[in-house]
């Protein structure tokens, strides 16, 4: 059953961020993933908390084994510093089939 990583992203090196973006993608395809939604500036329809998401990205995985594969990977990990360097982000990773 699929699983989505959900990544609130504010950029504060954009030159780099490109960078980043450009050595993710394979890697993300690699596992499997696919964007569902890449860089999207988010309609916030409620905020019953001090949360303004500013860059949205949506990628799907085939289960939450490919998505942490993927996060844990000896490959993503100097891109991940990467991006830790160009961009303030929270990742949350999300199981299709939890219901709560």
């Amino acid at each position: 059953m699929p699983a989505y990583l959900i990544a609130d992203e504010t950029l504060t090196d954009p030159e780099s961020f490109e960078e980043y973006k450009r050595a993710v993608l394979p890697l993300i395809t690699n596992f499997g993933g696919r964007f569902l939604s890449r860089g999207a500036i988010p309609e916030t329809l409620e905020a019953g908390r001090d949360w303004t998401p500013d860059r949205m990205v949506i990628i799907e995985f085939p289960n939450m084994a490919a998505l942490k594969a993927w996060y844990n990977s000896a490959d993503y990990a100097p891109v991940r510093s990467l991006r830790l360097r160009s961009a303030k982000s929270t990742l949350v990773a999300l199981d299709a089939g939890s219901s709560g």
